[in-house]
């Protein structure tokens, strides 16, 4: 019998009364039939798999590293059972592509590893091995399996030839060294130190990484995978409506009770430590772009972010002719002087200075203790010369949140956000999925929510809202822009002065000492 015959037979299923109305030997011969089709669904259940969509674009993709980042009951670990079980058996449905299928005769070595033995292993992994292939030893597979101290087998041997290891993150890193194999699968966000070193062990064959994951912690899976635009990755988002087996009525009542953060993560697949992102309209299939050809009458707006100890992080924006705006360049320069830092912008800039220069005005007082020293002035004598800039956060924060979100084109019948982002700034856009609204340590429960973000990941952003205080747009070449200056040594009044970064006059705003 073969996968048509079976396809055919479960079409053929007789109700009571239709087997009744056989002869006695049509009944023997269905009853024989019968037994056999049980028997092959029994030992051939890896051939009738059909998976939802977002499963088969995990199954179909080439990238020796893949994932799947799914809410609860999405089929995430299903999809990656089903997979690594399909390799050990040699046994592919058809529309399982040849070039993902390991060749025949060679002998694979794999591992499974998941959170713990007693929950993950004993109450998921091999309830699920079990569910898709023969598992008794003997049987149509395994030739021998062994068992740990507390009884759940570790070690599987298939009558192939093919075998695999369990192992958990209860273990010790060392207990991960030392391997080598050909394919490697973890269920539910691993550890770094012990992906890492089962990762080594996948070096010599080529071998292939699987992840299926609820992401509600080890937050270095983000950056690392997630996020990773190498094409040797490929990542899949499933929510827990992609599983069409899913019952509204039960997904409501798992719903129920759950914050918003663990909706993001349990629902939706999304990452937990990334719940309290303070730009949740960045998204960078919206708002990343190719390197834009900066032209030449744009207006170009610069911003720095100077810093004693940590590096010092400088950011460019320029406004076209339909006040679109682009973050279009960056640097982030360590342990450098002012003198340094001023020839590194002038040499970044080349040919197309920056119009309007900010820094942040906490970098315009003078030290005493370091001899007067004042990072603005220095900046200026060395032919950078920036205005202080408008530090208020609230309004810099909405600014940037009024430029994330897309506007209707109607001539072009398109949305497109009023920012875009060269996707050459990695630090600027790093930062975007990185700031987080800061949180109450200790019985957070009993506080409104904190209305800071965190003093991490925001030298860029803080660049950012420093250019976007100043309410930037596009100035025609001719235009000057113009503050109010106020002289007089005793009777003050105002009078206008230009504040282009190229005009002589702007110097005059700072005393030289």
């Amino acid at each position: 019998m073969n996968f048509e015959d079976l396809q055919q037979w479960q079409k053929k299923r007789l109700s009571e009364e239709e087997f009744r109305k056989l002869s006695k030997e049509d009944q023997s011969r269905y009853l024989y039939l019968l037994d056999k089709l049980t028997n092959f669904q029994k030992t051939h259940k890896l051939l009738a798999y059909e998976p939802h969509p977002k499963q088969k674009k995990f199954h179909l993709s080439k990238a020796p590293i893949k994932a799947i980042f799914g809410g609860n009951r999405s089929g995430k670990t299903t999809a990656g059972m089903v997979e690594f079980l399909m390799h050990m058996t040699g046994q592919y449905p058809e529309w399982y592509p040849e070039y993902n299928r390991f060749p025949r005769g060679k002998l694979i070595k794999g591992r499974m590893v998941a959170q713990d033995f007693q929950n993950s292993v004993g109450g998921v992994l091999i309830p699920a091995i079990e569910k898709w292939i023969d598992a008794t030893v003997g049987g149509a597979f395994i030739e021998k399996r062994i068992r740990n101290p507390i009884g759940i087998p570790v070690k599987w041997v298939f009558k192939n030839g093919n075998s695999f290891d369990i192992l958990t993150y209860e273990q010790s890193v060392e207990q991960f060294e030392g391997w080598a194999g050909d394919i490697a699968w973890f269920d539910e966000p691993p550890p770094r130190d012990k992906y890492i070193a089962t990762r080594r062990g996948l070096v010599d064959t080529n071998g292939r990484c699987m992840l299926t994951l609820t992401p509600l912690k080890q937050p270095w899976i983000y950056d690392e995978i997630y996020v990773n635009d190498d094409p040797s990755y490929e990542c899949v988002t499933m929510t827990i409506w992609d599983n069409p087996w899913q019952d509204e009525e039960a997904i409501k009542v798992f719903a129920k009770g759950q914050s918003e953060e663990e909706k993001d993560a349990r629902l939706y697949g999304k990452f937990r430590h990334l719940s309290g992102l303070v730009f949740k309209e960045f998204d960078p299939e919206i708002h990343i772009c190719e390197p834009p050809k900066v032209k030449s009458h744009w207006s170009i707006y610069f911003a720095i972010d100077p810093h004693p100890r940590t590096p010092t992080a400088c950011l460019w924006l320029a406004v076209d002719e339909n006040d679109q705006m682009y973050l279009y360049d960056e640097l982030w320069l360590a342990d450098m002087t002012a003198k340094e830092i001023a020839q590194a912008i002038r040499a970044q800039e080349a040919d197309m200075p920056a119009r309007f220069r900010y820094i942040d005005p906490a970098m315009d007082k003078d030290n005493e203790l370091a001899g007067g020293f004042n990072v603005r002035k220095d900046l200026m004598k060395n032919g950078i010369p920036c205005r202080r800039a408008n530090n208020d956060f609230d309004y810099g924060i909405s600014s940037i949140r009024q430029s994330l979100r897309p506007n209707y084109l109607p001539l072009l019948n398109i949305h497109i956000p009023k920012l875009r982002i060269s996707r050459h700034c990695k630090h600027t856009i790093y930062e975007f999925q990185h700031y987080l609204w800061d949180e109450y340590t200790m019985r957070p429960e009993d506080h409104t929510e904190k209305q800071k973000a965190k003093k991490l990941n925001d030298h860029f952003i803080d660049c950012l809202r420093y250019i976007l205080n100043a309410r930037p747009r596009y100035f025609k070449l001719d235009e000057e822009a113009v503050e109010v200056h106020y002289t007089g040594t005793y009777t003050k009044y105002p009078t206008k002065k230009l504040v282009s970064g190229r005009s002589s006059s702007y110097f005059d705003l700072v005393e030289r000492k």
